[in-house]
């Protein structure tokens, strides 16, 4: 980036205000359907979640952040971070339902804010958690750097239900990063997934601290303190910048992980739920590639892209201002993490770009891999996502075994795209890709730009086909969001119920994958009869274990024609 502040000191503002759009390329049988503009402020886009329905009413939601001390080469410490919430109301058509801006100005420049959606007291009402990276130049000396917004069924309340300072003392430095939501040691609770990108547990602010905390057992907006740190690390990959932890069983053994990836010249450790409030460290790879300061900005994502039944690792690489030699990085199946090494990890090739946010599914619906990753080249000129598709055989470490082909190139000169989700947003199970642009130095620059696939094929984000058809007609599950617990909404029992409209008769198969694209739960597979059917999925896995909270896909096959939706169960 010292390029760029370098040409950004001898332009002037007016004339940045004025920049516009030189070319945009998008890839073929793909659109722009929608997009969100700067405005005024110039405030650039962070970080998104997809695939929500909170108020159950069949219109798909997302939620994203924003970023004024990142945003364009202006930093705006004197604003707060913000959060949108929008619903689709129409096909391409969305709006506004709720925001918040923090009250607390970063004087610090703390940059890179967190969010998440989950459930943490298990009343049936979710919650949106916005971490901001505050410091101790911000002013009050303990500034409560976690809100959290309770859902009422309609919307999100204008001010926080819960905030918390995270259990951190007056004048303490804790810049929270990273977030991730789900029951991570198994039992029965969510729990908050915490990660600190610098703060003061080791001198000079070099902690990195990952903490797991819990509701108490206490109802979120009660002001009664409802947050519980289970677990707390602070030793582990001290010097580097942590951006999100994630969430996932790798190795299949029944036990979840959670993977803190740190720039530290490729450094990542992986904690394994051991019990209930149990973790240990089962994996540290430390500065593997030192003096090459590999790192990521949500980069981390698992998929099985082989479709073998065992997850992969993928990870776009960055270096420091973007240098050259970045890349993707991947680490194949294990039936032991304890067992990940250096050795495990591989530099695939491909493509030489900086590279930062990522996303994976099957965008096409051709069954094969879509990794895509925001890039820019080595000039800051052109800023792009690519995507890497596996050809469907081949070894995974192998980078020929991989199509590279360009998905979106823009040239505006001060664009910075970031992150990228992968949904259905307007239900038309046509694909979206979603792409934030963090720097706009124009006011009608796109901040948050939507593609959507020109086809009737295309996935819910998770890799799994999803197709217009002809003879059947799968319904939006209900209740959703569902829990996997009794006693939630109408019902004593726990599940949802998924319903089909066949126009004639098809032999049916149902199936519940997670977000990694795992089977979950194989519901049916049998011949039906022509005409509407329902089937009940009581929240549970092939081994008859309750699920844990978090975004599901059903996956429904009749004959020949595939369709899938998008379910949340909470806990």
């Amino acid at each position: 980036m010292k390029r760029f502040f370098a040409i950004f000191a001898v332009i002037s503002f007016v004339t940045l205000l004025t920049v516009s759009v030189q070319s945009q390329v998008l890839a073929d049988g793909w659109r722009v359907a929608n997009s969100i503009k700067a405005g005024p402020e110039l405030f650039g886009a962070w970080d998104i979640i997809t695939n929500l329905d909170l108020d159950h009413d069949g219109n798909p939601e997302f939620i994203y952040s924003e970023d004024p001390v990142g945003s364009s080469a202006f930093a705006q410490k004197s604003a707060g971070q913000r959060v949108f919430y929008y619903e689709y109301v129409a096909a391409d058509s969305f709006e506004l339902r709720w925001s918040f801006t923090t009250p607390i100005e970063n004087k610090a420049g703390a940059i890179y804010s967190a969010i998440a959606v989950g459930d943490l007291d298990s009343d049936g009402l979710p919650e949106l958690y916005f971490a901001t990276p505050l410091a101790v130049s911000d002013s009050p000396p303990n500034p409560h750097g976690l809100y959290v917004f309770e859902f009422d069924g309609t919307n999100f309340p204008a001010t926080p239900s819960e905030t918390w300072g995270f259990n951190r003392p007056d004048n303490y430095t804790f810049t929270a990063s990273g977030l991730a939501i789900g029951d991570v040691d198994s039992d029965g609770e969510t729990e908050l997934v915490v990660q600190s990108r610098g703060d003061d547990a080791s001198p000079g602010g070099a902690g990195r601290t990952m903490m797991v905390v819990n509701s108490s057992g206490l109802d979120i907006g009660l002001g009664l303190g409802a947050f519980s740190v289970e677990f707390e690390e602070s030793a582990t990959h001290e010097g580097g910048v942590v951006y999100d932890p994630r969430i996932v069983d790798f190795d299949g053994d029944g036990h979840n992980e959670i993977w803190v990836f740190t720039w530290d010249y490729f450094s990542l450790a992986i904690w394994e739920a051991t019990g209930q409030n149990s973790y240990e460290l089962q994996t540290e790879i430390d500065k593997l590639y030192e003096p090459s300061d590999f790192g990521h900005r949500r980069g981390m994502r698992f998929y099985d892209a082989n479709r073998d039944g065992h997850l992969e690792f993928y990870t776009s690489g960055i270096q420091p201002d973007n240098g050259p030699g970045s890349a993707i990085f991947y680490i194949g199946s294990s039936e032991d993490v304890s067992q990940i090494t250096g050795d495990s990890v591989v530099k695939l090739g491909g493509l030489n770009l900086p590279s930062q946010g990522s996303a994976v599914g099957d965008i096409d619906g051709d069954s094969l891999m879509d990794y895509l990753f925001t890039a820019r080249d080595e000039n800051d000129k052109s800023n792009m996502v690519y995507r890497m598709e596996y050809k469907g055989a081949g070894d995974l470490s192998d980078s020929t075994n991989y199509d590279w082909n360009l998905f979106f190139k823009d040239e505006f000169a001060f664009a910075n795209l970031r992150n990228i989700a992968i949904c259905d947003l307007d239900g038309d199970h046509k694909t979206e890709v979603m792409v934030t642009n963090l720097n706009a130095l124009n006011a009608d620059k796109e901040i948050l730009y939507i593609f959507e696939s020109e086809t009737g094929t295309g996935v819910a984000g998770a890799g799994h086909p999803v197709n217009l058809v002809n003879d059947f007609v799968l319904n939006q599950n209900y209740p959703n969001p569902f829990s996997a617990k009794a006693g939630f909404g109408y019902r004593e029992k726990p599940g949802t119920f998924i319903s089909y409209n066949l126009k004639k008769p098809e032999n049916v198969t149902a199936v519940i994958y997670n977000q990694l694209g795992k089977v979950v739960r194989r519901l049916i597979d049998r011949q039906q009869s022509q005409g509407l059917h329902q089937i009940f999925w009581d929240a549970k896995s092939e081994a008859g274990q309750p699920v844990s909270g978090g975004i599901y896909f059903y996956t429904i096959k009749a004959g020949n024609q595939l369709a899938t939706k998008t379910m949340i169960v909470i806990k």
